[in-house]
C-alpha cells in the first residue's frame, strides 16, 4: 500500500510539475546599476537585487541563475514559462495575468533631483503646479506615474526624453534642465558615479513610493513557493542582511 501511494504521488507530480519543488531557478532581468550589474547576454555580476536573491535561494537550498536579457524579452520569457520570474519589479496590474509578486524586499522613493548651484536655497514642492515653467529631463521609456503624465500634457513643465543615462547626466549637470527624476536607490548611485556627489539634492516630498518585489511566473514551479520566499525575505530584513547589502557591507 505504501509503495502504491509513492507511485501515485510520483505520477501526480509528473503530471503536475508545478507542484514539484524546483532544484534550479532562473530569474531574468536587464542590467540596472546598482540593483543589477552586468551585461545583456551574460549572467548578473551582483548588485543589491542579485545579492539579495542569492541569500534567499541559498537559504531555500535551490540553485539560482540570474541571466540578463532585454526587459521586454524577460517579460515574454516569463509569460511563456521559459523563465521562472523577474529578479526585481514593481507591482503592475497589467502583468498579473501571468505572474505574481512577493512581499517587498526594499522600499524606495521616486525623487526629483536638482543641482544645488541652480537652487542654492533648496526646492520643495506640494503640487505639480510648483514646477510650472521648469525644464525636466528623463530617460525615454521611463514611467513616472499618472499625475506626472497629466501635468506634462497640461503643459505645466517642459519635458525632454533622452536615450541613455550618460546623456541625461551631461545635460542635467550642465544646467540645461532644472530637474531629473529617478528612483532614489539608482539615482544616487548614478549621480555619485558621475562625480556629482554633494552637488545635487532632492525635495523632501517623493515623486512616488516604489516597492521592489520578486516577480514569479504562474507557469513556474517556483510559484508555489512564494510564501517560503516571503519567509526568507522577512528573515533577511530582521537580521539586517538586506540593509548591509544596500550599504555595501555584505561580504
Amino acid at each position: 500500500m505504501y509503495k502504491l501511494l509513492l507511485i501515485l504521488v510520483g505520477v501526480f507530480l509528473f503530471i503536475n510539475p508545478s507542484m514539484a519543488r524546483p532544484t534550479l531557478v532562473k530569474l531574468c532581468s536587464d542590467p540596472s546599476a546598482p540593483m543589477i550589474l552586468g551585461e545583456v547576454g551574460k549572467m548578473s555580476q551582483g548588485g543589491y537585487s542579485s545579492d539579495t536573491l542569492k541569500e534567499v535561494f541559498k537559504r531555500m537550498d535551490i540553485k539560482l541563475e540570474l541571466p540578463l536579457r532585454p526587459w521586454k524579452q524577460c517579460l515574454k520569457l516569463v509569460e511563456h514559462g521559459k523563465m521562472d520570474g523577474l529578479q526585481t519589479c514593481i507591482y503592475s496590474k497589467n502583468r498579473m495575468g501571468y505572474l505574481s509578486v512577493t512581499d517587498p524586499w526594499i522600499i524606495g522613493g521616486g525623487v526629483w533631483y536638482y543641482m544645488k548651484n541652480k537652487f542654492p536655497q533648496g526646492f520643495e514642492w506640494n503640487s505639480y503646479e510648483d514646477f510650472k515653467g521648469y525644464k525636466i529631463v528623463g530617460i525615454a521609456g521611463s514611467y513616472y506615474g499618472k499625475e506626472f503624465i497629466k501635468a506634462k500634457e497640461r503643459g505645466v513643465f517642459k519635458f525632454h526624453a533622452v536615450k541613455n543615462i550618460d546623456t541625461l547626466i551631461k545635460v542635467f549637470s550642465a544646467g540645461l534642465h532644472d530637474f531629473t527624476l529617478e528612483l532614489n536607490i539608482t539615482g544616487d548611485h548614478m549621480l555619485n558615479n558621475a562625480g556629482l556627489k554633494g552637488q545635487y539634492a532632492s525635495p523632501k516630498k517623493p515623486l512616488f513610493v516604489n516597492a521592489q518585489r520578486i516577480c514569479v511566473g504562474k507557469k513556474s514551479a517556483l510559484h508555489e513557493l512564494i510564501p517560503e520566499i516571503n519567509d526568507k525575505l522577512s528573515e533577511l530584513k530582521a537580521e539586517g542582511v538586506i540593509n548591509d547589502i544596500v550599504k555595501g557591507k555584505s561580504q
